[in-house]
């Protein structure tokens, strides 16, 4: 199956749109199946990567225990105090807000 995903790909044009099926991949760790969809396909085309070989919540187990993972930090935040982690380490004077509240400030400074 998983080298159907790479005939399909490499061996069309740039302006040729190719239906791809969904590919049910069994994931080597859980051995649960799990659906690798034509979307993901396409993206993991563009991006020249190689079809995945653990589910979803796998593959964030691995990323998240792996040395190079990225460093958390517990911050409260400065609009809501809700508390949160964020991916860098919050500097003094500095205002740090939680993803809800940074995705809010991101949207109405989009629509303004």
């Amino acid at each position: 199956m998983i080298n159907s995903f790479h005939d399909t790909h490499f061996n069309r044009s740039e302006k040729e749109t190719v239906k791809m099926p969904d590919i049910e991949i069994p994931c080597v760790q859980c051995k649960e199946i799990f659906l690798f969809t034509e979307k993901e396909q396409d993206i993991f085309y563009q991006r020249n990567m190689t079809p995945p070989q653990r589910c979803t919540k796998c593959r964030s187990k691995k990323a998240a225990v792996a040395d190079d993972a990225p460093k958390r930090f517990d911050i409260v935040c400065d609009n809501c105090g809700k508390h949160d982690l964020v991916p860098f380490q919050p500097k003094l004077g500095r205002s740090v807000l939680c993803r809800d509240c940074h995705e809010a400030s991101r949207s109405r400074a989009r629509v303004a």
